[in-house]
């Protein structure tokens, strides 16, 4: 081993808490190979969440909300409705459940574990703006943050309110651990949007701490910010407190700076390291290097903290490809990608994904190949060589829908242990595809989907409406298709169109009808763009009010029923195709529901105050046309619903378990259509859920609720 400097990498807060990204471990595992001692891997997003219920989180968590009870504005006081008392035990349950290899995949208890990770971060992130964290794992920052105002993500007092929740562990564990380190350089990766402002408030404790360590960033949304900057001389403005910066692949770059740092000098060579200024090492950068792939070790996983993830098994990313072969796509902005969609196309050879794979799999069960894209051939030639060799793994990946893959070839993918697929449709007409340069006919891309569901294979499908000049009936041809072929894909939908700086669209838009191309007030980062066109707002109305009849599944990420999750792919793989149908009927009432319990999933508030509930709705955008004719009921993952309050007598039914049966025979007043259309609503909106048949520890508890009639509001 070379004298080599000791390195801390960490991955910050705010991102998926069910599997360990890749990143670090990529850039760890090339040092290694090239003679550098191993880094300090440090996954501070799972380790924070897990700190902020230990009993002196817990602490400073009552004293924070308590303090937001009373300081908070209006909009504040709205947010604040959705957060209830933090319950450790029901959070403890919760990450059981996750983590528990048959509860996981009971959807009773799995429902619960999410409602109950959901309502903890909704506590949790009251300590700071309140609101601010959605679905458990999605960042909802101030509008400021969002659209990559510099002025806001440089304010000391926005990033700490923003990180608050976070103070404990950083204070309590990550910051001692690294002093203790008495490392020499330390590098955050940033790699999603939601995780920017955590990273740059943490780097700001860690300089404060630390003022002599060589403290580094790199990763995705830094090269985005590095590319989308509308002014490039301010890029250290937003990362003052880095010495240094890692634009584009980060694997040999992250060696020439340990390189140089063990030899005292300073990282100058590399074309992907940017020096903070106040070095002044002032130089002509060539054009960026792209890693030969050829180069790159396995990834060894061994380092993150794997007995700490959400998830009842492994599930780890591996990138045998960068960029994407067909890089045509109009609408496609990704990486830093100069003249094309996406960064140069290259593929390692399939020997060395099978020995890349193999080797993999006996440390996880799942491997998800995290690419833009895979070659047909490539795919098909591995397939053969894990039936060949008898590899026991479940993958997948993202394709593209190609003609190439037969029934018999679908086959073959499934036998080598292929478990779902992702796509991007994108659109259901022809001319709408035809501009963005797809490649690919309706009818083709149904047949290809028939053959990888006949094969037993998941499609997680995604497309979008609203590509400029899209008329009301293509954006309906798009729900259509969806619809029509409902039974051949799993999870998935249809977006709204994002313009960006770098695709095509932006760069030539008189070739697709759009004018008055301009950022977003505010925005000094531009990862998305204003722009007009002659579709008007009404047709995009009716196009959202049509995609809500789609069953787009019951969670965003990181749950199932988001497309490239853990999860998703842990389930596909349990359930099969028939993942889908096993979800929807979670919200549908059945025959088999009449002898079935239910409970209420929540309680009511009482006596909210009218302003505060009116500013809910403005915020959630479903005000009610009377909102006096409404309830307001907190389900059991935080979200507050206004109910009609014809619906309470019978929502007081189910205070205690009780069989739609024996409800009728409550109701007795009601026709039977009536009480099907009562039951049917509740259930739909999680109001009230089906009783587990064996209760579990902890399952009567509701994470940051309590049960009906009701409680004051919050």
């Amino acid at each position: 081993m070379i004298d080599s400097p000791t390195a801390a990498l960490i991955y910050p807060p705010l991102t998926d808490p069910t599997s360990g990204y890749h990143s670090l471990n990529y850039l760890d595992s090339y040092a290694r190979s090239v003679g550098h001692r191993p880094a300090t891997v440090i996954d501070a997003n799972i380790e924070a969440f897990h700190h902020s219920y230990t009993p002196s989180a817990l602490a400073w968590l009552d004293q924070a909300l308590s303090r937001a009870r009373t300081t908070a504005d209006l909009g504040e006081r709205a947010h604040l409705l959705q957060a209830g008392t933090p319950d450790p035990e029901g959070i403890r349950a919760a990450v059981a459940t996750f983590q528990d290899p048959e509860r996981f995949y009971d959807l009773d208890a799995y429902h619960r574990a999410v409602d109950g990770v959901s309502a903890w971060m909704n506590c949790l992130g009251a300590a700071g703006f309140p609101g601010q964290f959605e679905n458990g794992f999605q960042l909802h920052a101030p509008r400021e943050i969002e659209v990559g105002s510099l002025r806001a993500l440089t304010d000391p007092a926005v990033l700490s309110r923003l990180s608050r929740p976070f103070l404990p562990y950083y204070q309590e564990s990550l910051l001692p651990r690294l002093r203790r380190g008495n490392f020499d350089l330390i590098g955050i990766s940033i790699t999603y949007q939601w995780q920017l402002p955590f990273a740059l408030w943490l780097a700001h404790l860690i300089r404060r701490e630390m003022p002599d360590v060589f403290l580094i960033t790199g990763g995705t949304e830094v090269s985005d910010c590095y590319k989308n900057l509308r002014e490039p001389r301010r890029l250290f403005e937003l990362f003052s407190d880095f010495d240094g910066l890692v634009v584009g692949e980060g694997e040999s770059a992250y060696t020439e700076i340990l390189d140089a740092l063990g030899a005292g000098t300073l990282p100058t060579k590399h074309p992907n390291v940017r020096l903070h200024p106040k070095y002044g090492a002032v130089r002509a950068l060539p054009m960026l290097h792209y890693e030969k792939l050829g180069e790159l070790p396995t990834p060894d996983f061994g380092n993150l903290p794997w007995d700490s993830y959400l998830s009842p098994t492994r599930f780890v990313y591996y990138s045998p490809t960068r960029g994407c072969y067909w890089n045509k796509c109009t609408f496609c902005d990704y990486g830093l990608n100069t003249d094309g969609p996406t960064s140069p196309w290259r593929q390692d050879t399939v020997d060395r994904m099978i020995r890349d794979v193999e080797q993999l799999s006996t440390f996880a069960q799942f491997v998800y190949f995290s690419v833009d894209v895979l070659a047909p051939a490539a795919i098909l030639r591995f397939a053969e060589k894990v039936v060949e060799r008898g590899i026991d793994v479940r993958w997948g990946a993202e394709i593209r829908l190609e003609k190439y893959w037969s029934d018999e070839r679908c086959e073959l993918l499934k036998r080598a242990g292929c478990t779902a697929i992702s796509v991007g449709f994108e659109s259901g007409n022809q001319r709408i595809l035809d501009l963005i340069d797809k490649g690919t006919r309706p009818a083709q891309v149904r047949q290809t989907m028939a053959s990888m569901h006949r094969a037993g294979i998941g499609v997680q499908i995604m497309g979008f409406t609203g590509f400029p000049t899209e008329t009301l009936q293509e954006a309906r041809d798009s729900v259509s298709f969806l619809r029509d072929n409902r039974d051949l894909w799993t999870f998935g939908g249809l977006g709204e169109f994002v313009l960006t700086p770098g695709a095509i669209v932006a760069k030539q838009p008189d070739r697709f009808g759009i004018t008055g191309i301009r950022p977003f007030e505010g925005a000094d980062i531009n990862r998305s763009l204003l722009f007009d066109e002659p579709v008007t707002e009404r047709a995009r109305d009716e196009v959202r009010a049509d995609k809500l009849g789609l069953y787009m599944g019951e969670y965003p990420r990181p749950w199932v029923s988001s497309t490239d999750t853990p999860h998703t792919f842990f389930y596909h793989d349990r359930y099969g195709t028939g993942v889908r149908d096993l979800l929807e009927r979670s919200v549908r009432r059945g025959p088999e529901d009449e002898e079935r319990e239910f409970v209420v999933d929540g309680e009511l508030l009482t006596d909210p105050d009218p302003e505060v509930l009116a500013r809910l709705a403005e915020i959630q955008g479903n005000t009610p046309e009377d909102p006096a004719g409404r309830v307001a009921f907190r389900r059991a993952d935080g979200r507050v619903l206004l109910l009609p309050r014809r619906t309470l007598p019978f929502l007081r039914i189910f205070t205690g378990p009780v069989t739609l049966a024996d409800a009728r025979r409550q109701a007795w007043m009601l026709p039977e259509p009536a009480a099907d259309r009562i039951w049917d609503y509740l259930i739909a909106r999680r109001v009230i859920r089906r009783v587990p048949v064996t209760a579990a520890p902890g399952d009567s508890k509701h994470t940051c609720n309590a049960p009906m009639p009701g409680r004051a509001a919050a």
